[in-house]
Protein backbone atom coordinates (compact mmCIF):
# COMPACT_ATOMS: atom_id res chain seq x y z
CA UNK A 1 0.00 0.00 0.00
CA UNK A 2 2.49 2.61 -1.15
CA UNK A 3 -0.10 4.76 -2.82
CA UNK A 4 0.96 8.39 -2.57
CA UNK A 5 -1.65 11.09 -2.60
CA UNK A 6 -0.76 13.92 -4.89
CA UNK A 7 -0.73 17.46 -3.61
CA UNK A 8 -3.37 19.47 -5.44
CA UNK A 9 -2.09 22.24 -7.65
CA UNK A 10 -4.60 24.62 -6.10
CA UNK A 11 -5.42 24.47 -2.40
CA UNK A 12 -9.12 24.12 -1.58
CA UNK A 13 -8.91 26.92 0.96
CA UNK A 14 -7.55 29.27 -1.71
CA UNK A 15 -10.53 28.44 -3.92
CA UNK A 16 -12.76 29.20 -0.93
CA UNK A 17 -11.05 32.54 -0.21
CA UNK A 18 -10.92 33.59 -3.87
CA UNK A 19 -14.07 32.25 -5.55
CA UNK A 20 -13.91 34.66 -8.49
CA UNK A 21 -10.20 34.29 -9.24
CA UNK A 22 -8.85 32.81 -12.46
CA UNK A 23 -6.97 29.50 -12.45
CA UNK A 24 -3.66 31.36 -12.80
CA UNK A 25 -4.48 33.60 -9.86
CA UNK A 26 -5.48 30.58 -7.78
CA UNK A 27 -2.21 28.81 -8.62
CA UNK A 28 -0.18 31.88 -7.70
CA UNK A 29 -2.12 32.36 -4.46
CA UNK A 30 -1.58 28.70 -3.57
CA UNK A 31 2.16 29.01 -4.16
CA UNK A 32 2.27 32.15 -2.03
CA UNK A 33 0.29 30.48 0.76
CA UNK A 34 2.57 27.43 0.77
CA UNK A 35 5.69 29.61 0.87
CA UNK A 36 4.24 31.67 3.71
CA UNK A 37 3.37 28.55 5.70
CA UNK A 38 6.87 27.17 5.09
CA UNK A 39 8.38 30.34 6.59
CA UNK A 40 6.07 30.16 9.60
CA UNK A 41 7.01 26.49 10.10
CA UNK A 42 10.73 27.29 9.93
CA UNK A 43 10.24 30.03 12.52
CA UNK A 44 8.38 27.56 14.74
CA UNK A 45 11.14 24.96 14.39
CA UNK A 46 13.80 27.55 15.20
CA UNK A 47 11.98 28.77 18.29
CA UNK A 48 11.38 25.20 19.39
CA UNK A 49 15.06 24.27 18.94
CA UNK A 50 16.07 27.32 20.97
CA UNK A 51 13.46 26.60 23.69
CA UNK A 52 11.88 30.00 23.03
CA UNK A 53 8.30 29.02 22.19
CA UNK A 54 7.06 30.37 25.50
CA UNK A 55 8.24 33.84 24.47
CA UNK A 56 5.29 33.97 22.11
CA UNK A 57 2.95 34.03 25.12
CA UNK A 58 4.98 36.77 26.76
CA UNK A 59 4.60 38.95 23.66
CA UNK A 60 0.85 38.37 23.53
CA UNK A 61 0.57 39.16 27.26
CA UNK A 62 2.20 42.54 26.63
CA UNK A 63 -0.17 43.04 23.74
CA UNK A 64 -3.11 43.37 26.11
CA UNK A 65 -5.49 41.49 23.81
CA UNK A 66 -5.03 38.10 25.47
CA UNK A 67 -7.17 37.20 28.42
CA UNK A 68 -5.22 35.93 31.44
CA UNK A 69 -7.20 32.66 31.44
CA UNK A 70 -6.08 31.90 27.87
CA UNK A 71 -2.41 31.69 28.84
CA UNK A 72 -2.69 28.84 31.33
Amino acid sequence: MNEQSSIPEIADIVRHWMPDASEDELREATINLREYLAVIYRIFLRLEAENRLDEICVISDMDGRVNESNNK
